[in-house]
């Protein structure tokens, strides 16, 4: 096999990279638990491309537990294993990203432009937190390498209550919003051709603050309205991502925050667009078991924080969504279910109400995971026992309904005077 990059410590001077076809980019900071094992299974599944020159390009923002001594230990002294730095700022540091990587558009700015070095066909930048890490990402590389795709998201293999933000939020506005049928708009791992990322790097969003925790978001954007071909990748199972360190309410402020900065920053693209299509799937899907959430503590929780957030909630919904709203909070369990549309029109206005700024947006934000709690209950409660199948037939019904009630935020957007919810007595 023809093997190609430079030593760690070759990867500063003067000689010249050496071409790749595939780079596999990993941007670390204290991931040391994860990302030695994570470079063992990419070095493998490389290994067992023979025609295919490769690289492993480690990011790295300054680890202080040993995170690069084990990449470096797992690449087994390969000359194809590369690291770079990239630098993480004093504010990057003060944040708390819901993703758990400060500074992380500056380290996948690192990661290709190592790609671009290398004039590679194709890079995949995976995430180093994985444990194990997603097994079918080499599906993608072939789609890429020839320039049939230019872009490629992950599917995991998990039941869609498991990732209720995603399903129940991002993706349905993402779909509705940019006309491209994606499931996972907000990933952390993603492959992209030689064009794409040359044309990623002529942007300017690098060193913006803001993309720092939303870059992820933005590069699906643009691969869905820059005339780029997309397409998903079965990878299997997610494990070992999330933070427990970071609530609730602080994942939904930032999450959907970065939803709607995209959503304002784009609001000449996205007006235009009608429809969705779909995207090319590779690979074959898994199946995955029904998550164990207890349906009655979402009901409570909704119902305590419609008690507390009436007021907020009056500055952002009309009042026929707060009598809906508060209808809902006096059901029982059994009869307990969140209106597609009601749900959709209340993601409309949260945007409307972050736009115009009716309260701080951090609160305003917050204020959204009660009802975010109780559209996930109902989602449980109606696909409980169903199977996965059925699962996701309601959540193609969910994003039908986001599609179909885009006029009521483009026509909000337009109007913005129209925006003038009327508090309602108690």
């Amino acid at each position: 096999m023809a093997i190609t990059g430079s030593s760690s410590s070759a990867a500063t001077s003067d000689a010249p990279a050496r071409a790749a076809d595939v780079v596999v980019g990993l941007a670390t900071y204290n991931h040391a638990r994860t990302a030695g094992a994570v470079v063992g299974h990419v070095r493998q599944s490389l290994e067992a491309l023979p025609s295919v020159r490769w690289c492993i390009v480690a990011a790295d923002g300054g680890s202080t537990d040993g995170t690069l001594e084990r990449m470096r230990e797992a690449a087994g002294g390969t000359d194809a294993f590369v690291e770079v730095p990239y630098t993480i700022h004093p504010a990057d540091a003060l944040d708390v990203p819901y993703h758990g990587l400060p500074g992380r558009a500056r380290a996948l700015r690192a990661i290709l432009q190592e790609a671009r070095t290398r004039q590679a066909r194709a890079c995949l930048v995976l995430d180093a937190r994985a444990d194990p890490p997603s097994a079918n990402w080499p599906a993608a590389v072939d789609p890429l390498s020839a320039g049939e795709l230019d872009y490629v998201s992950p599917v995991y293999c998990r039941h869609p209550a498991t990732a209720g933000l995603v399903h129940g939020v991002v993706s349905p506005v993402f779909r509705a919003l940019y006309g491209l049928r994606l499931s996972t708009p907000l990933a952390m791992e993603f492959g992209c051709s030689g064009r794409f990322l040359e044309a990623a790097l002529g942007e300017t969003v690098w060193d913006s603050e803001r993309e720092q925790r939303t870059i992820d978001l933005w590069l699906s954007t643009m691969a869905a309205v820059g005339g780029f071909q997309v397409g998903e990748a079965h990878v299997g199972g997610r494990h070992g991502s999330e933070r427990p360190d970071v609530n609730l309410a602080t994942t939904v402020s930032q999450v959907v925050g970065a939803l709607f900065s995209e959503m304002e920053s784009r609001v000449q693209v996205w007006q235009r667009i009608r429809g969705s299509r779909p995207v090319r799937q590779l690979g074959e899907r898994q199946t995955c078991e029904e998550p164990a959430l207890d349906v009655g503590s979402l009901i409570e929780s909704f119902k305590l924080g419609y008690a507390a957030l009436q007021e907020v909630w009056a500055e952002v919904l009309p009042p026929m969504a707060i009598l809906q709203w508060r209808r809902l909070a006096t059901q029982p369990m059994d009869g307990f279910r969140v209106d597609e549309a009601l749900w959709a029109r209340t993601i409309y206005d949260f945007a409307m109400g972050h736009r115009l700024r009716v309260i701080a947006r951090d609160h305003l934000l917050r204020s959204l995971t009660p009802l975010y709690l109780a559209w996930l209950a109902s989602f449980i409660q109606q696909t409980r026992h169903t199977g996965v199948e059925e699962a996701e037939a309601r959540i193609e019904q969910l994003a039908l309904a986001f599609e179909a009630e885009k006029p009521y935020i483009i026509s909000q957007w337009r109007w913005p005077e129209r925006f003038r919810p009327v508090k309602l007595r108690r």
